[in-house]
């Protein structure tokens, strides 16, 4: 019971997923693009994803406060006082064409650089057979000028569920091989190459899987909510936070977090080096370089240990979003983000 009640509280605050208005007019490329929104001095809490565009400002999704536009040095939010769809945003993606597709709480909307226009799903299963221009919004896709939203085949072995909903999407990721892959409330993982449907449904994998990732050497990482990060070659699954001695076995019972874990991973991404970053829920941010794990947390300058968001930047920064704010890290030291020079 306490885990399906863990369970819902994150599915509600995932799928829940003007005045002052300064606009400026910039030339880039040859395409006119128009800033909107309020400035304000710092980005908001609870940032759920972090996003770099084509002409390199950082976008921050959050989860009531809609849009964080950062350019380096001026900071604008976006909401739906300008046209928003939703102040629970979730996700960032961007077309080859540089417009912007934001998931929300409310659906998907675009932003061509000017203006913000709601797209209406078309009811369809996942059966493109084209993966090359395909946008993942988690549980909606978008090609050829339609928005699609759809639902996995229900044929994962796994059985226990914790809600009404065990095959909501909670991730996708498109792989260096073309195929996607989804991350599920309580199925496991699907694997879609454009013509066949694969289940990674190990028992470990029911549980909320909030994030997939490929490394360097074209492994599959999955991290979910309780039993931990996931290694998958391609043949084999393997538990990498057990192969640690990480988890927190205790979590299932108690929902209580535990310093020092690898049992509810949130987030991952890598830098130039190869580094792999893993944000936790509860036990901050750790680092694998291959051989050996590091953790960081608020002793070592992160804002909080509650990581929901980790980005590395085309200039070398590590962008830490979490439950209270932004840290950064430049490969020496994390600071937050209003104290950087």
């Amino acid at each position: 019971m306490a885990l399906r009640l863990i369970i819902l509280f994150f599915i509600s605050s995932i799928f829940a997923f003007c005045n002052g208005q300064d606009q400026k007019v910039s030339e880039n490329s040859n395409r006119q693009t128009v800033s909107i929104g309020n400035s304000v001095s710092e980005i908001g809490k609870n940032i759920l994803c972090i996003f770099q565009d084509h002409n390199n400002n950082l976008w921050f999704a959050s989860d009531g406060d809609g849009l964080f536009k950062y350019d380096g040095k001026t900071i604008l939010q976006i909401t739906d006082k300008q046209g928003l769809c939703g102040n629970l945003a979730r996700l960032i993606q961007q077309a080859s064409d540089g417009n912007l597709f934001i998931s929300t709480g409310n659906g998907v909307c675009i932003f061509d650089g000017k203006q913000f226009s709601t797209l209406k799903p078309v009811s369809n299963n996942f059966n493109t057979t084209n993966l090359s221009n395909i946008i993942l919004l988690s549980g909606n896709y978008y090609q050829d000028k339609l928005l699609y939203k759809f639902q996995l085949p229900q044929t994962s072995k796994l059985t226990k569920s914790y809600s009404q909903a065990p095959y909501a999407i909670y991730c996708s990721f498109k792989d260096s091989k073309g195929n996607v892959w989804f991350g599920t409330e309580s199925r496991g993982v699907c694997k879609y190459d454009g013509k066949t449907f694969t289940w990674l449904d190990d028992e470990e994998l029911g549980l909320a899987v909030r994030c997939i990732f490929e490394d360097k050497s074209g492994n599959i990482w999955i991290g979910n909510n309780g039993n931990g990060l996931f290694r998958y070659d391609g043949k084999r699954l393997t538990n990498f936070t057990k192969e640690h001695k990480l988890e927190n076995p205790a979590f299932q019972k108690t929902l209580k977090g535990k310093e020092g874990t690898l049992a509810r991973v949130w987030t991952i991404t890598s830098d130039k080096q190869g580094n792999m970053w893993i944000g936790t829920i509860d036990a901050g941010l750790w680092k694998y370089d291959g051989t050996t794990l590091t953790n960081y947390t608020t002793k070592d300058g992160l804002q909080s240990n509650s990581i929901t968001a980790v980005f590395y930047d085309n200039k070398d920064t590590l962008w830490i979003g979490a439950d209270n704010g932004i840290t950064i890290y430049d490969g020496k030291t994390f600071k937050p983000l209003n104290s950087r020079k």
